[in-house]
């Protein structure tokens, strides 16, 4: 039996990529399409979602994986494609990512093209498919820019981490935390280079600096979590979750002389230190990080 498919576009206060991306999608072959407005400030996110004609949830706090779990309990479908509100998908991409899952399946990744632009790109050009298991670089794999989910998969593994993604306490990795998870728990992952989006790169330099700061703080919590559910020897197979590894990568780029390359590694390094001392300090209970809750005394 075939798998039904949705396709998600998380979004917030981004309504005119968010209106080029539903444009891109309005081809593809899918059973649901859905934006989650995740927290936006005004009403454009909903509005443009409803100039295309398509259903808006929304969620009033911020945070991408908290949105991403929202879009999954909007639909039934069996496979959820997520893409961002800067990407365009190209075509046969829906149709790409859902004959990639069999029932051993928890993910599929694919290609992320650079639409225009120079710094610091989000692009995955790999042209091999393949199949990921437990051990392999779950930092290496692909990107949440093209990133589709089995419901099975999301329901066993409890959703995706809440304190983890774009516009939560930690800013970045909770796709990655996701792929180590899931393959840890037996599940398997593809990579499938067919299933293309393009990515609009929109960002300044400054603005890229911000973004590879706040992506070091995601990792950093990462590697924290792996490490704490599977001790340190897990985390060497992580290529970028740690602050050593971004000095590493930053003295390379020295050496080639790419000094933005090099100042972007700074950050990185430097939110990958904030997110694995605060991942160290929150509660882990089955497999995700909560806020810890003070205790309030009454006075009387």
């Amino acid at each position: 039996m075939t798998a039904s498919l949705a396709i998600v576009v998380c979004s917030r206060d981004r309504p005119q990529l968010l209106a080029a991306t539903l444009a891109a999608i309005a081809g593809q072959q899918a059973d649901d399409v859905l934006v989650v407005d995740s927290a936006s400030r005004t009403e454009a996110t909903a509005a443009v979602a409803a100039a295309a004609g398509v259903r808006c949830v929304r969620v009033d706090e911020p945070g991408l994986a908290r949105a991403r779990n929202a879009g999954l309990r909007a639909t039934d479908a069996d496979v959820v494609a997520f893409t961002d509100d800067d990407c365009e998908p190209e075509t046969g991409w829906a149709a790409a990512v859902r004959t990639s899952f069999d029932a051993r399946t928890a993910f599929v990744l694919g290609r992320v093209v650079a639409l225009g632009g120079t710094e610091q790109p989000v692009v995955q050009l790999e042209t091999t498919a393949r199949v990921f298991s437990a051990g392999d670089d779950v930092m290496r794999m692909g990107h949440g820019a093209n990133f589709s989910v089995a419901r099975a998969a999301w329901a066993a593994l409890g959703g995706f981490d809440e304190l983890l993604g774009a516009g939560a306490r930690f800013r970045a990795g909770e796709d990655t935390d996701f792929l180590w998870r899931a393959l840890q728990a037996g599940w398997a992952g593809r990579f499938e280079p067919a299933a293309a989006v393009g990515h609009r790169v929109w960002r300044g330099r400054r603005e890229a600096l911000r973004t590879m700061y706040g992506y070091g703080v995601g990792q950093g919590a990462v590697a924290t979590k792996v490490r704490r559910l599977a001790g340190r020897d897990a985390v060497r197979t992580l290529s970028g979750g740690t602050a050593s590894a971004a000095l590493r990568q930053t003295w390379r780029d020295l050496r080639a002389g790419y000094q933005f390359g090099a100042v972007a590694g700074l950050g990185w390094a430097a939110g990958a230190v904030r997110g694995q001392v605060g991942a160290a300090m929150l509660p882990l209970e089955e497999g995700h990080l909560r806020t810890r809750h003070r205790v309030r005394s009454d006075d009387s």
